[in-house]
């Protein structure tokens, strides 16, 4: 393992019976941790073995439903300059990770944002992702501690740290979101069971709702989790703070899937005003006007989605909702409204926006093919 001669990097981690995924996992840093230390809270699989097999230290810790504890832990026989913090079910980019510590200098706040794609879906597909920014990179000894049971964060002492971070143009790649992966592993069981009894502690804090209302999505309890959401919105405001856009964003994926257009299309607007720069709600704006057959309605809110040049790092991406989805759904729009050729171009366009998009090479392909057959 090597580094930059400047500063060491420590790889931490916390894991348990993780022996299908772990090696893809340290396979993608090796090259650029000097030091990889591993928390182990339990494994009765290979897992600790494949860990040695990567030089790594590894030390034991009893679970106790607490992720900061466990993370912290790992902290404490952390020897590095910077703490790199991954799960087993993710793996660093290739390409734009190897140069991860050339890029660390003493002039950088403490903490470094990394874009995580969280990949979703039955299996991998590069389509199916959201995109969210995440302090995963961290300087070691200066008082960088983790806080929350669950959804855990890095936290300072110093109030105005927490608020500075820096950007790594560095990519993690998670799968645990896939189907087949989060039913073997039933995540969501153990997260539901910490985050109902991290709520029934005291006041509720609304992150906590927020991310059981999200766990209650993920096993597709739609009625629930939207209840949810909605209630962490209401906390929120009864705090006097602004809902983040993540609840909104979970709000109106419910809404869809659950088909109440009419009811989405009352209150998007006004969350449109609080978050103009969010991609996501136009695009889910213009999806609601489209089953409500409001095309023309539908076709001017995905183009004031493809509008929004650069994302709020705090923003849920979902891949595609500025450029190659937006550009399919205007295709369809456009056909509904006998815009043939308009169609044909919008589909063109999400085709070239991205080649790999199945659903607008079927659509160009159906478009051109009407189009021969009313000639």
């Amino acid at each position: 393992m090597s580094g930059n001669a400047e500063c060491k990097l420590t790889l931490c981690m916390i894991v348990k019976n993780e022996e299908r995924y772990i090696s893809r996992c340290l396979s993608s840093v090796q090259d650029i941790a000097d030091e990889i230390v591993i928390v182990d809270t339990g494994s009765q699989d290979n897992t600790k073995d494949i860990c040695k097999s990567f030089q790594a230290r590894v030390f034991d810790l009893e679970w106790e439903n607490d992720f900061a504890k466990a993370r912290n832990y790992g902290l404490q026989h952390a020897e590095g300059d910077w703490i790199l913090m991954l799960d087993a079910d993710e793996e660093l980019d290739q390409e734009t990770g190897r140069f991860l510590t050339s890029l660390l200098h003493d002039e950088l706040p403490s903490r470094g944002l990394l874009k995580i794609i969280n990949y979703t879906g039955k299996q991998l597909d590069e389509n199916e992702a959201f995109e969210s920014m995440q302090p995963r990179l961290f300087r070691n000894h200066e008082g960088l501690l983790y806080q929350g049971r669950i959804h855990e964060n890095i936290m300072s002492s110093n109030e105005e740290e927490n608020n500075t971070f820096f950007t790594l143009p560095c990519v993690i790649h998670h799968y645990g979101y896939l189907e087949q992966e989060e039913k073997i592993k039933q995540k969501h069981k153990r997260n539901i069971s910490i985050l109902n009894e991290e709520l029934s502690e005291e006041t509720p804090d609304p992150w906590l709702i927020y991310h059981l209302a999200s766990e209650c999505y993920r096993i597709k309890d739609y009625e629930k989790a939207l209840h949810l959401v909605n209630g962490s919105i209401f906390q929120f405001l009864s705090e006097n703070r602004m809902p983040p856009s993540l609840l909104y964003n979970l709000k109106y994926t419910i809404l869809l899937e659950l088909k109440r257009y009419e009811e989405a299309e009352q209150g998007i607007e006004k969350v449109l005003r609080l978050y103009p720069d969010y991609s996501n709600l136009h695009y889910y704006k213009g999806l609601v006007l489209y089953h409500l057959e409001k095309y023309r309605a539908a076709i001017k809110a995905f183009e004031n989605g493809t509008r929004i040049e650069e994302e709020n790092p705090d923003h849920l991406i979902l891949k595609g909702a500025a450029d190659f989805r937006a550009f399919y759904y205007m295709a369809k729009c456009h056909a509904e409204l006998n815009h043939d050729m308009t169609a044909i171009a919008y589909a063109k366009k999400s085709v070239k926006s991205n080649p790999q998009y199945k659903p607008a090479q079927e659509l160009l392909s159906q478009l051109k093919k009407d189009q021969r057959t009313n000639a």
